[in-house]
């Protein structure tokens, strides 16, 4: 089985304790040192002041945000008005494939559905494969005129 790791004795309290209490009593400081400092008069200047620079952030993200869907419009409607001929070329192409495929199945099954049209096919002028010439002997021995 693999080995549990134990961290050195002593590091959770370095890692982990201490850098949380120090933060707190540095915050608790500061806290300390504006509201002596501030005296009552000046209050609402800070206050005032710390909704300024809590705006401001999120006044640019939404800009940010404002500029993106802006684009999605301008992209969307360029789309649209590009869609028609992109696509118009798109169904021709599938049309003539369509068309390509159904002669190509339909020669390719004619033989099944249709097993005089091979043998047509086959007569060249009016020598058959056979060397008869008039009549000749089709797959299924049927004799067919000329």
């Amino acid at each position: 089985m693999a080995e549990e790791k134990r961290s050195p004795v002593g590091s959770s309290f370095w890692q982990i304790i201490f850098p949380a209490v120090a933060g707190t009593i540095f915050i608790l400081l500061i806290c300390v040192w504006v509201v002596i400092g501030v005296g009552t008069g000046n209050i609402s200047r800070f206050a005032e002041l710390s909704t300024v620079l809590l705006i401001l952030p999120v006044l640019f993200f939404s800009l940010i945000i404002l500029v993106i869907l802006a684009a999605c419009v301008v992209l969307s409607v360029k789309m649209i008005r590009g869609l028609p001929p992109i696509t118009s070329r798109i169904v021709e192409f599938l049309d003539k494939i369509r068309d390509g495929v159904s002669r190509f199945s339909e020669i390719i099954v004619q033989p099944v559905i249709q097993p005089e049209a091979v043998d047509d096919m086959i007569i060249v002028g009016e020598l058959s494969l056979d060397g008869t010439i008039g009549t000749h002997v089709n797959f299924f021995q049927r004799e067919v005129p000329l």
